[in-house]
């Protein structure tokens, strides 16, 4: 073979093993975090270094903070030198109507907002609603264009300048709860949105519409397919790969308030060329509602059977049922002993035969798979014996293990004094805005997020699961941990002092820095 062709092959070759990493959901690694569920599109994403303490009480690990103009509560995307994020159309000294969004492009290095965009809505959401809002869905980002989210319906592209490309209006479903925890998910040219099927599309359910993955041309916003099987807009699907490298998105159907996608369980759904949209498989059940984020790899998929306080294991490459592991029967606890200032452990207990009776209800949209173990928070109410209370619980996927640790509920940090843990003690939040206006209108959006709430979802990063509550509070769990115990809290970090901050959103991670933000502002943490 001569020279002049041995080098025409490898030109050839390059070329398509290029082809072929473009095919991943984006590139980057831990350099840029395009959308709320990372890199991969799994909320996990490795990291040689990541802050694991700060404190914006303090002003401790605080690069900037940006005063927001109004209350929101969707993730950050961040790309290079651009952080985008959005909030509620303000409104000069009243309520922020719910309805339209506006889109902010900020500087990564100093905070700075260098423009803004609005996105009209058609629906309207409750401002600071505790399951979610109109800036529920987090921007995405690809180096060269933006695009921003408005659940009550619309989606624009932008170019890194604020110019506008595309806009792209329709129609949510209504008629219940304002509870849409749908993130968007790029994938190659490909952007997955949330929505019903077209008034005129012949598939198109009758007066109450079913919601559907719609993937749309990112260069246009011009529709390429509906996926086969519904989802329920309370569901938040998951990308991933089969381990043959097929590309696929998990989904799933069944919540409350009647919403009417069937049958109740989870789908795969192919993202493979020529089979976009279709169904690899379907699994079905009557006893569970998929109101949280169902996690998967290359092996299982898991998910949690809230009825029965159960976990539940499926084969990933054929969607059936491998196993269930009880939540309650024979689990580790370990408990904060406030006479002792040290935690115990209730080693095989059945939390069941405690006093009261605990139920185990998994906090929804708030879990996540880090190797063989995922990981959860418990909702805890005591007058419904939910618990175990203020814990950080994990199901091992191969052993069916059950671990729980207590952690505090917050923290009281002054100036030059030690820190004030406060545990299993309700807490209050604060929902006035920046400007000073109480935006809330639902007192429950006023408690912890430790009950009946959709806290952001947990990342990981660096082996490390970042936790966030209402409050402004992130845990730092060590993921790779061998047993759950205190030593395996890494870090109680917090967006402010408490009673004075509002938060219901997940972190971001980019060039060994930590995103986060509250109700009032945006912060940027990590070493100086």
């Amino acid at each position: 073979m001569s020279f002049l062709r041995c080098v025409v092959l490898l030109l050839v070759l390059m070329s398509n093993l290029h082809a072929a990493d473009s095919r991943l959901p984006v590139t980057g690694g831990e350099r840029q975090w395009p959308q709320a569920s990372g890199p991969q599109g799994t909320w996990a994403v490795g990291a040689d270094s990541v802050p694991l303490k700060w404190s914006v009480a303090r002003g401790e690990g605080v690069l900037w903070r940006t005063t927001l103009p109004e209350t929101g509560q969707g993730g950050i995307a961040v790309w290079g030198n651009r952080v985008f994020l959005t909030t509620l159309k303000p409104e000069a000294g009243q309520l922020p109507l719910g309805k339209d969004v506006i889109g902010h492009c900020l500087d990564a290095k100093t905070g700075k907002i260098l423009w803004t965009v609005t996105l009209p809505g058609r629906e309207t959401s409750v401002p600071a609603y505790f399951f979610s809002d109109a800036t529920s869905p987090s921007p995405v980002a690809d180096g060269q264009h933006v695009w921003f989210f408005n659940a009550c319906g619309s989606v624009g592209c932008y170019d890194f300048a604020g110019k506008q490309i595309w806009m792209r209006e329709w129609q949510p479903t209504g008629g219940r709860p304002f509870n849409k925890q749908f993130e968007p998910i790029l994938f190659n040219d490909t952007l997955l949105n949330m929505e019903p099927r077209d008034a005129d599309d012949p598939k198109r359910e009758g007066k109450d519409p079913w919601n559907y993955l719609r993937a749309l041309d990112k260069r246009t916003g011009r529709t390429l397919w509906v996926a086969d099987d519904a989802m329920t807009h309370y569901n938040t699907p998951v990308f991933g790969r089969l381990p043959d490298g097929t590309p696929a998105v998990l989904q799933g159907r069944g919540a409350y308030h009647g919403v009417p996608e069937l049958p109740i369980g989870l789908s795969l759904t192919s993202l493979a060329p020529g089979k976009e949209g279709k169904t690899i498989w379907r699994y079905e059940t009557n006893r569970s509602k998929a109101c949280y984020t169902m996690h998967w790899n290359a092996k299982y998929a898991a998910w949690f059977d809230i009825d029965a306080s159960e976990h539940q294991v499926l084969d990933v490459a054929t969607g059936k049922l491998l196993r269930t592991q009880s939540l309650v029967k024979q689990v580790d606890w370990r408990r904060f002993n406030p006479a002792t200032g040290k935690h115990e452990l209730l080693t095989g207990v059945d939390l069941t035969k405690q006093t009261p009776p605990l139920k185990v209800f998994p906090a929804q949209f708030c879990n996540i798979l880090l190797g063989d173990w995922h990981y959860f928070l418990c909702y805890t109410e005591a007058s419904k014996h939910l618990g175990p209370p203020y814990c950080v619980g994990r199901v091992h996927l191969e052993t069916g293990q059950v671990e729980y640790l207590e952690v505090p509920v917050s923290v009281v940090r002054e100036a030059g004094q030690p820190d004030q843990f406060i545990w299993n003690r309700p807490q209050t939040s604060s929902t006035v805005n920046s400007r000073g206006i109480e935006v809330a209108t639902d007192k429950r959006s006023r408690g912890d997020g430790w009950w009946w709430g959709y806290l952001g979802s947990p990342t990981a990063i660096g082996g490390k699961v970042f936790f966030t509550t209402m409050l402004g509070i992130t845990y730092v769990i060590d993921g790779r941990a061998t047993v759950l115990d205190e030593r395996a809290l890494l870090a109680v970090n917090d967006l402010g002092h408490p009673g004075r901050t509002w938060s219901l959103n997940s972190l971001s991670f980019a060039e060994g820095r930590v995103y986060h933000r509250s109700m009032k502002e945006a912060v940027c943490l990590g070493p100086k």
